[in-house]
């Protein structure tokens, strides 16, 4: 654990083990009484509120106590109508970061008549030198002291279920990036902070819900307008509640834009104070420089090496060998490992910002490639892995999005599965993919290995050697991470 993440974290613990400081997920009392704002529909933007900045209830650990009264039009409804649909985790931090939307802009907007231009000039955006620490965040899910959020996240086998916590990794990185971008003037109009990518998610030990779990995170390099966010998720100490074990690390892209021009804006930049510090800094970049490459060697444009080609051939070389009807027990043909599914998003799928929230994408993909997995290994696979996701558009309520998962690689214990979401307008049935996520599992059982898939086609092909380069990308950040899974692969 690096020195930076083990001091931040230690004052974290310290204050959690005072009753008053305490940040565990909200109790589900809180979720019943934010359902009553979300009977209904929720009214049309305000024309004056832009912005969206309604009245936030006086503390994010209870709710308004006529809050089974709060009117359709209340700006508390606005707000708050999606919430008892997430996580409570998630939750929790949308309502503190509503919290942090302060007053004194809202009367600089009211001041000038709605009048957007006139309060930017009035409110003109600085940058702020900040630390890592500055934008710090960590919350407690509970699982072993409280037996309501262990049902939440509990799956049908009683594990952790990793979709539900997928959302959560995603909304504590954007409430890490509004703190960073935070200038410390309570004028300033809010930024409109979107997830770009994610650059990387590892599972490092088995997740069990008997143990209470710490997740948090910080800024650990910063572009013009991106910000590099890594999420640690670990097991606490039943004992003293300090973190003990690593569970997860993810690594996120987040993006900052204008609201009103959706242009992107410049982020504070970060001072660096120590060799931790300059270390986490350069590891971001060296992270960047690796996606750059791999962007510009992408299949998609350049051809496989010469020895991805010799690949090739062997595969067609073995296809030829079975029946296309009736291969051997332990071969699948790649075309045949595919699993579709489709959703209609509705209002209640939405983030701050009025779009699908990111992770509701993860969460339904996640839970589709497990399925596939699930088919393929005819077993119970544990996930491994998740690689570099892009969210290229963003996704509007009302549209229909069509996953599609396939197996593309394996070896020996685990292998890859992509997952494809297109994004289709029912009005004019335009179709564009939004969102590719590649998703590692390993067979779970003791001594199990997976069926070997065999593509067919040049396309299948194509898909087998990003599939392939990205199993040995991924077994090498295990081996880096020192993952107790490690023989998973």
């Amino acid at each position: 654990m690096s020195t930076l993440l083990a001091a931040a974290r230690a004052a974290s613990v310290a204050a959690a083990r005072h009753p008053a400081m305490r940040r565990r997920v909200a109790d589900p009392t809180i979720s019943l009484a934010l359902r009553a704002l979300s009977d209904d529909a929720a009214p049309a933007p305000d024309a004056k509120d832009p912005y969206k900045i309604g009245k936030p209830f006086a503390a994010a650990d209870q709710a308004p106590a006529d809050a089974t009264n709060v009117s359709a039009t209340s700006a508390a409804r606005k707000q708050y109508s999606v919430l008892p649909h997430r996580t409570s985790l998630t939750s929790r931090l949308w309502l503190d970061r509503y919290d942090k939307n302060n007053e004194e802009y809202k009367k600089v907007l009211e001041a000038t008549g709605g009048n957007t231009a006139a309060t930017a000039a009035s409110a003109p955006r600085h940058l702020v030198l900040k630390r890592m620490k500055d934008s710090y965040i960590s919350e407690v899910l509970p699982f072993r002291s409280n037996p309501h959020v262990k049902e939440e996240y509990c799956n049908y086998w009683g594990g952790l279920r990793i979709a539900k916590l997928l959302e959560d990794l995603d909304a504590l990185a954007g409430s890490i990036s509004y703190t960073h971008c935070d200038d410390g003037t309570p004028e300033t109009p809010p930024l409109t902070i979107v997830t770009a990518s994610v650059d990387r998610i590892d599972l490092l030990r088995p997740a069990s819900l008997d143990r209470d779990m710490q997740v948090s995170g910080m800024v650990t390099y910063v572009g013009s307008s991106s910000m590099e966010i890594t999420v640690n998720v670990e097991a606490l100490d039943p004992d003293s509640q300090a973190t003990a074990d690593p569970i997860l690390k993810a690594k996120f892209t987040m993006v900052a834009r204008d609201p009103l021009t959706n242009k992107a804006v410049q982020v504070n930049p970060l001072v660096l104070d120590t060799d931790e510090e300059r270390r986490l800094y350069s590891m971001g970049a060296e992270l960047r420089s690796r996606k750059k490459l791999a962007a510009t060697t992408s299949l998609f444009k350049q051809p496989p090496t010469p020895e991805e080609r010799l690949v090739i051939h062997d595969l067609w070389l073995q296809s030829r060998q079975y029946s296309a009807t009736n291969p051997p027990a332990n071969i699948k043909w790649l075309g045949e490992t595919t699993l579709q599914s489709a959703h209609l998003m509705q209002p209640q799928d939405r983030n701050i910002h009025g779009n699908v929230f990111g992770g509701i994408l993860m969460k339904q993909a996640f839970e589709l490639a497990f399925l596939a997995a699930s088919v393929y290994s005819r077993g119970h696979p544990r996930f491994l892995a998740m690689d570099d996701i892009t969210f290229r558009k963003p996704v509007p309520i009302g549209s229909i999005l069509h996953f599609t998962a396939k197996v593309v690689y394996s070896r020996a214990r685990s292998f890859q599965v992509q997952v494809t979401a297109d994004v289709v307008d029912p009005a004019t049935g335009q179709r564009d993919t939004t969102n590719t996520f590649m998703l590692t599992f390993g067979a779970g059982a003791k001594d199990g290995e997976v069926p070997t898939v065999m593509p067919r086609t040049y396309e299948e092909s194509m898909l087998y050697l990003d599939g392939k380069r990205r199993w040995e990308t991924g077994y090498e950040m295990a081996r880096e991470n020192q993952s107790a899974l490690l023989e998973q692969w």
